[in-house]
This record gives C-alpha cells, structure tokens and sequence, in this order.
C-alpha cells in the first residue's frame, strides 16, 4: 500500500489521544460507537507501545488508504483540508517519549515533501480556528518538534 494519496492536503493536524493505551482497531470501534460512520477519525495513529502494538509504530488508518476525509479536527475545512495525525497518549499529563517523536517527525516530513505544505501548516489540534482544547496536551514539545522539521518542503 503506497503512503500517497491521489488528493490534495494542505494542513497536517497533530492530536493525542488524551489515553493511556490505544491502538487503530481500539480507536476505530471506540469512534464507530461515538457515532463515526467512517470509523477512526485520524488519518494516521502513532502508537505509544501498548496493547500489542510497538512504541512508535505508525498505524495507517482507513480513511487515509480511502483518501477519504478525517474526523479529525471538528471545523469547517480542516477536516477537509487537513491530514490527522494522533499519538497515544495524555500529554496533558505526561511527555512525549522520544521514539514517538521520532516517528511523527518522520512521518511529518515524508507527508510535507509530498504535499508540499508548508511548516506555518503542520498545527495542533488548539490552533484549528474556534476549538477550545488542549490537544496535542501542554506537554506537547512544540519547539523541538518544529525543530528537527525542515523549514522549506
């Protein structure tokens, strides 16, 4: 399965999953039972080494091999436009670990290099237009983050 989709995206929208454990499968019932019809609302989960899964491991959701909308950001366009991107776990309350920074960090510049879409696009969930939310939690290492991406795409 080829990580590129056929559409245009212009956004890359990072949460977490504000729960301790957590995989695709889990997130995709637990969404279904929220009322997604479409399952999962991310396009991408990046595991935190539970529930069987790697720490770090990059999960491909079904609405990415769909290139289908996310479910993602709860705003008008985001959804859209703009590829999610969730990491399991509550870094409201705890760090990131490195090895799913890594992964994002990864996963982030393969999708810009791509896409062509600019760092000033790669946001929080908290910096989608007229959400009132913590998510990606203020543990969230912005700056290193921004960091280790490259400034040009």
């Amino acid at each position: 399965m080829p990580l590129y989709g056929t559409r245009a995206w212009f956004y890359i929208v990072i949460h977490h999953t504000a729960t301790e454990q957590g995989k695709a499968l889990a997130i995709d019932r637990s969404h279904q039972r929220r009322g997604f019809v479409d399952g999962m609302g991310y396009h991408f989960l990046i595991d935190n080494g539970t529930l069987g899964k790697n720490m770090g491991q990059i999960e491909v959701g079904p609405r990415w091999i769909r290139q289908e909308n996310g479910a993602h950001a709860n705003a008008a366009g985001m959804n859209e436009r703009g590829i999610g991107i969730a990491l399991v776990g509550n870094f409201s309350a705890n760090p990131l670990p490195e090895a799913q920074l890594e992964s994002l960090v990864f996963l982030v510049n393969a999708l810009r290099n791509h896409y062509g879409i600019p760092l000033s696009n790669v946001i929080g969930h908290r910096d989608v237009r007229g959400k009132n939310t913590e998510c990606p939690g203020n543990y969230f290492p912005w700056e290193e983050f921004k960091r280790r991406l490259p400034r040009g795409v």
